[in-house]
């Protein structure tokens, strides 16, 4: 198995037991909440709400108007909730839910209880509310009495889903004996204060008793199946809220009164009863004052009442929230602690890791999302903290482990490649394995004209700041152009280009990076003879063509180089420099290769030592658009001169070289001009020049 694909199995499996541990401890669990927030934020609809679920409020308007308009201050007469109760058996509703504290006698006396209690059994179709609590306190046996036709038939409860308690607070005995239907709406939030699941079954005594949103379902649909109810891990329904306050419609109490009175009269209402037919109606308070407001995953502002509503809803419609199965969760977070581990090992470039990374945050993000619109609760945290934890470890891994190496290839390589050859060393460091390959190059050879003289008057400290000065300002051209360091031998220089990147206008770099040396060198010359009291001149050799080049050495010391008669061509041109007084020859087929864009004139035929075949050289000049109109005249006059050397017309081609009496190659050509035409060569010349040295 690759070391890689190892190193990451090994991050990931890691990175999920530490996330599975946290788990264990729960410290999740705060974000986790507060991510099930987000995606109720974003994921919600509203449109989904039952529209059969209206709200009345006592809001802070409507207490303002009775107080200040008839005098009645908090809290009001039951008189004004028997004619709520009224005006919705008028319009036909289902159910009217009283989510208000009436455990106390009316302050307006006796009969305002009975006229209340009177409605609501004439309706019979109100339900209220109780207090269930675990402090212990005097029963009422008679209440008690009256409460138990409101406990469960069913045995079958969850034993998870049952809450003990231990006693109760209730309505008015005659208001309770009127009612319906009552159930519990004492519960808590999770621990941040925010109301995401509740309650439905509690046991008092002998007695299971409903929360007041099953009490609601039950009256409506019978008593539900309990085992249908999926209830998370604390025994608890989760609220599959549908969107913020105000979700479900909502009417200002007065406006409700002010209706019925205008009906009692034989007037139009504010708002027709019959808005309500088949409606399920809960009424609440939403004034500040009234202490009612809750803090919901929306808001931290949310009427209670409405979150009843949302119960109410979801146990109606079967809309529930379920937690899928651990071995879900836990394949999935290591599916991705492996998957962020793994891919982190194997990639490199930077902006490709954090393009990955996010990838992999989003993975969790779906999963979750797509859960939410199927109804589950999956863990959104657990497998987010994994893969967090299992790039943070790939990361520090490849930072130390590849980071070292690539730190290593960087420093030992960045004084003998360019920056391109060292990175694709680093990508692939089988690069650096012994072998070869065949394929076209373009060699370069360089050697300091009278090097040998020149450090017979130096001492050795001179002679090394000398040729250090001289190879930094040559090889950083050469690298800068893409070329390849092959090596250097003491002044000599050895470079070549379309190896190891592949590289089509090779032949052209090396020609530029030539021509920008003795450019750079003639720059210099002040520099050199200052310090060391000497000038330098170079001389460079050029040839294309097919050679080997990788990894030369033994397993233990190794040099990346190039190989073959391509190579030994350069080197020799380099050597024939100094016989033609030129500072660059190129071989024929570099020519060929730079005609185009380069400006060269023909210096001979010659035939090198060791070779059979000859071949044609050339000096290039410039690159094409860099010399004067002058210059360019120049190069042709020779060109032509030496085309007429080659045909043996002596006389003409003496006569268009000694134009050029300033050139030292046009000075060698007269001199062999002049000899032809004394001693003519025999009618085999073929115009080759046997070079007698290296």
């Amino acid at each position: 198995m690759p070391k890689k694909l190892t190193r990451g199995i090994l991050v990931g499996v890691g990175a999920f037991l530490i996330a599975f541990i946290f788990y264990q401890f729960e410290i999740f669990k705060p974000l986790e909440w507060k991510s099930w927030d987000l995606r109720l934020h974003f994921l919600s609809s509203p449109s989904k709400a039952n529209k059969d679920i209206v709200l009345f409020f006592i809001d802070q308007d409507s207490l303002d108007v009775y107080e200040k308009q008839q005098g009645l201050p908090w809290p009001w007469p039951r008189q004004i909730y028997s004619a709520v109760i009224k005006y919705l058996e008028r319009g036909g509703a289902k159910a009217c839910v009283f989510d208000l504290t009436l455990s106390e006698n009316s302050r307006y006396g006796v009969e305002d209880d009975k006229v209340f209690s009177e409605a609501m059994a004439q309706a019979k179709n109100v339900l209220l509310t109780f207090f269930l609590s675990r402090e212990e306190r005097e029963p009422d046996e008679a209440s008690f009495e009256l409460l138990s036709r409101f406990s469960l038939k069913t045995k079958t409860v969850p034993a998870k889903a049952l809450f003990s308690s231990k006693s109760v607070t209730l309505p008015v005995e005659n208001l309770l004996e009127a009612a319906s239907g009552a159930g519990n709406v004492q519960f808590a939030p999770d621990d941040d204060g925010i109301y995401r699941r509740l309650p439905l079954v509690f046991r008092l005594k002998d007695m299971v008793l409903p929360s007041l949103p099953l009490a609601a379902v039950n009256f409506l649909q019978g008593e539900q199946n309990l085992q249908n109810i999926p209830f998370d891990g604390s025994g608890q329904m989760i609220i599959r809220y549908h969107g913020p306050r105000g979700t479900y419609r909502t009417y200002s109490l007065a406006a409700i009164i002010n209706s019925w009175a205008r009906i009692e009269e034989g007037k139009t209402p504010q708002i027709p009863a019959q808005e309500f037919s088949g409606k399920i109606v809960l009424v609440g308070t939403s004034a500040p004052g009234l202490y009612d407001l809750k803090s919901s995953p929306f808001s931290a502002v949310y009427p209670g009442t409405e979150i009843l509503a949302t119960a109410i809803d979801n146990l109606l419609r079967q809309e529930f929230i379920r937690i899928p199965s651990q071995v879900l969760l836990w394949g999935l977070t290591l599916i991705l602690a492996l998957f962020t581990g793994m891919g982190t090992s194997y990639i490199k470039r930077i902006w490709k890791i954090v393009i990955f990374f996010i990838f992999c945050l989003a993975l969790p993000a779906g999963a979750a999302s797509l859960a939410f619109v199927s109804g589950y609760w999956l863990d959104f945290v657990t497998p987010l903290v994994a893969i967090v934890l299992s790039f943070i470890g790939a990361s520090l891994l490849n930072y130390s482990i590849e980071g070292r190496q690539r730190r290593f290839i960087k420093s030992v390589f960045r004084y003998y490649l360019s920056p391109d050859v060292i990175e694709r060393i680093i990508k692939n460091p089988a690069l650096l394995e012994l072998g070869g390959e065949k394929r076209e190059i373009t060699s370069f050879f360089s050697d300091v004209a009278g090097f040998t003289t020149i450090s017979e008057g130096l001492s050795p400290e001179e002679l090394v700041s000398l040729l250090n000065a001289y190879l930094s300002e040559m090889t950083d051209i050469i690298l800068s152009t893409g070329g390849t360091l092959d090596k250097y031998e003491g002044d000599a220089i050895i470079a070549f280009w379309n190896a190891p990147l592949d590289q089509p206008d090779h032949a052209l770099r090396a020609c530029r990076a030539a021509l920008s040396c003795q450019r750079k060198l003639e720059e210099l010359k002040p520099f050199f003879h200052q310090r060391f009291g000497h000038e330098l001149s170079m001389r460079i050799g050029l040839n294309s063509g097919p050679g080997v080049v990788g990894n030369m050495g033994s397993r233990r010391r190794f040099d990346y180089t190039a190989m073959g008669d391509t190579v030994n061509l350069a080197s020799r041109l380099e050597g024939a420099c100094k016989q033609y007084n030129v500072p660059i020859l190129v071989g024929n087929t570099t020519y060929e290769l730079v005609k185009e864009g380069v400006l060269a004139r023909a210096v001979d035929i010659i035939r090198v030592v060791g070779k059979k075949r000859p071949v044609r050289v050339y000096q290039i000049i410039a690159e094409k658009g860099e010399l004067s109109a002058a210059q360019i005249e120049k190069v042709n006059i020779f060109n032509q001169a030496i085309e007429s050397y080659r045909l043996r017309q002596w006389e003409k081609a003496l006569a268009l070289f000694q134009k050029l009496e300033d050139d030292m190659l046009s000075k060698m050509y007269i001199a062999r001009c002049l000899s032809f035409k004394q001693f003519p060569p025999p009618d085999t010349w073929d115009g080759v020049y046997e070079l007698k040295s290296k």
